[in-house]
C-alpha cells in the first residue's frame, strides 16, 4: 500500500479519528499521571496498533 494512495489516506483518517476520539481518551482515563507522561504512554501503546492495522489491511488487500 503507498503512503499517499487513496486507500492509504482513508484507512489512516479514518485510523486517527477512532484513535482521537475513542482510544487515546479511554487511555488517559485509566491513569492518572501527569499530562506529558500520559500523552507518553498513550503514544507508546498506539503507534504499535497503527502497524497491527496496516499489517492487517495489507493482508486483506491483497
Amino acid at each position: 500500500m503507498k503512503l499517499l494512495s487513496k486507500e492509504s489516506i482513508i484507512f489512516y483518517s479514518i485510523l486517527g479519528a477512532v484513535t482521537a476520539f475513542i482510544l487515546a481518551p479511554f487511555i488517559r482515563s485509566l491513569i492518572d499521571f501527569s499530562t506529558p507522561i500520559e500523552i507518553l504512554i498513550t503514544t507508546s501503546i498506539i503507534i504499535p496498533i497503527y502497524i497491527i492495522a496496516k499489517r492487517l489491511l495489507v493482508k486483506f488487500i491483497n
